[in-house]
């Protein structure tokens, strides 16, 4: 397993969520632990960059989408593709 850091785990939550995903699908898909997903869940929806919709599912938001857009066209992230 490849080691991740902050930034990896966040674009992959908001790639994976764009469809809407509940916790555990979330947890599950982008490989989080209970602890690691409260994390990182709790700080992205206080970013208000996913929100919850009404049936409990996360989902990125606007704001989160455009954030995938920069972080797509920064050269920074270009050496992952």
């Amino acid at each position: 397993m490849v080691n991740r850091d902050r930034h990896d785990i966040v674009i992959d939550i908001l790639k994976k969520a764009s469809s809407g995903k509940n916790k555990t699908e979330l947890m599950r898909d982008v490989n989080l632990s209970f602890s690691q997903s409260r994390l990182y869940l709790g700080n992205l929806l206080e970013n208000e960059l996913l929100e919850i919709d009404e049936r409990r599912r996360f989902k990125t938001t606007k704001k989160g989408l455009e954030f995938l857009k920069k972080c797509e066209e920064c050269p920074l992230f270009r050496w992952h593709k």
